[in-house]
């Protein structure tokens, strides 16, 4: 009695496995290239926020802490433009702002900011 039950049992068409596949697979692909970009984006705000806290930071120019940002982001391959840091100095204590700025992959635009980095 199984061989008829099983005979009448409903398959999966080849070519939808393999369209589902391939849709389940671009949607990774599309999550993993969007995720390294977070994690290169989490890095920079993470440098900036310890180049804030440190305290040999009050003792620098402006200049020198916005080319130090700026290497950083060109080191994790952020296209962040130097107009786009700002530098404050409130009661003696570093602030490092970062505008948002865009990313260009070659699948996806992406706009990201990073919090302001403050030592509070």
């Amino acid at each position: 009695m199984t061989g008829p039950l099983a005979a009448s049992e409903p398959t999966l068409p080849l070519w939808r496995a393999v369209g589902g596949f391939a849709v389940l697979g671009t949607l990774v692909s599309l999550l993993l290239l969007a995720a390294s970009v977070y994690v290169e984006n989490f890095r920079l705000d993470r440098y900036a926020r310890s180049l804030a806290h440190e305290r040999s930071s009050a003792t620098i120019s402006d200049a020198a802490l916005t080319t130090s940002v700026l290497q950083r982001a060109k080191e994790l391959d952020l296209p962040l433009p130097p107009g786009d840091i700002s530098i404050t100095r409130v009661d003696g204590q570093v602030q490092i702002r970062i505008a948002k700025y865009t990313i260009q992959t070659p699948v996806l635009r992406m706009e990201l900011r990073v919090p302001g980095s403050s030592p509070n």
